[in-house]
């Protein structure tokens, strides 16, 4: 289930950034709305399936929800597990390997609710919609709680990851334009079929190589950073946080580092366009760059402009 940042939030994720605030709270309320409207539509679809069978059982929850003419994704969801879940153990999410893995984990988790038999745990979930109620016992609550609680992990896992994909560049132009840094210093779209590419951003010095660029909107001590260096043949590093350890891995692989969230932690990206020997303008740590970062978000989301 794809997810698109609208435009005002790639903007206010980047300025609580840029102002050394913590952006998961964005992200997270973001995810809570998306999850919340995806818990009532599928309650809406177990709803308007009693009003056209006349009873639900896990026989009618295999017919109706394991139904494969639906998208593989959406039908893995309905059966417990995601599509990174089956990728991982088969090497391949093709439809049929995922209507297999799919049906199996089903039928497993079926067989393993069957075997509880407590008499003492009575549960009705009840569903109305339109003046039509639907009464769920506990076996059939387990089954949709259950699809709903893959499906909230895989909104979490593909809304982070489009939070880096989305974020990261604009993030790295945000940062350019603060310091007024002319656009051809810069770019996303460098390479041989000149195609714009979502992550990869490059400084292009004077009369030297163009540096490649990382981001990661990441947690303290994460790994990723010093594994992500010499994986992509980083030479610029901006990232929300960094232990110390992470900074100096990238000292030592002379990595030109930036922290963000920490006060003014922006400020030191001037240190990494000087050693690269592009032009700028500098900014003092004792003043209020407000205006600055607002009017660079502004120029390169276009906000305000009609888009």
């Amino acid at each position: 289930m794809p997810l698109t940042l609208r435009t005002d939030v790639v903007a206010e994720i980047i300025r609580r950034v840029l102002d050394g605030r913590d952006h998961r709270d964005v992200v997270v309320d973001m995810l809570d709305a998306a999850f919340v409207s995806n818990v009532i539509d599928f309650f809406e679809q177990v709803v308007r399936a009693k009003m056209r069978n006349g009873s639900i059982t896990q026989d009618w929850y295999r017919d109706y929800f394991l139904d494969e003419q639906l998208e593989k994704q959406e039908f893995a969801m309905n059966g417990g597990l995601n599509l990174k879940t089956i990728n991982n153990k088969r090497k391949s999410t093709k439809k049929q390997i995922v209507v297999d893995e799919t049906r199996e984990h089903y039928d497993k988790f079926l067989e393993m609710i069957d075997s509880l038999n407590d008499d003492s745990i009575n549960v009705d979930l009840s569903l109305t919609f339109r003046d039509v109620t639907v009464h769920l016992d506990l076996n059939e609550s387990l089954i949709v709680i259950n699809a709903l609680a893959v499906r909230r992990a895989a909104m979490r896992g593909g809304l982070w990851s489009t939070t880096g994909k989305q974020v990261e560049g604009p993030l790295m132009e945000v940062l350019c334009r603060v310091f007024t840094v002319d656009e051809q210093y810069f770019t996303r779209s460098l390479g041989d079929d000149e195609s714009l590419r979502e992550v990869d951003f490059y400084l292009r010095p004077p009369y030297n190589p163009p540096a490649k660029c990382e981001v990661k909107l990441m947690g303290k001590g994460n790994p990723e950073g010093a594994d992500a260096i010499h994986a992509r043949d980083t030479k610029v590093f901006v990232a929300s946080t960094l232990s110390e350890t992470n900074k100096k891995q990238l000292d030592d692989a002379g990595v030109l580092w930036t922290q963000l969230q920490e006060s003014n932690g922006f400020l030191r990206f001037q240190q990494t366009l000087a050693k690269l020997g592009i032009p700028y303008s500098e900014l003092s740590e004792v003043s209020d760059h407000t205006e600055q970062v607002d009017r660079a978000i502004r120029d390169t989301l276009r906000l305000g402009h009609g888009n």
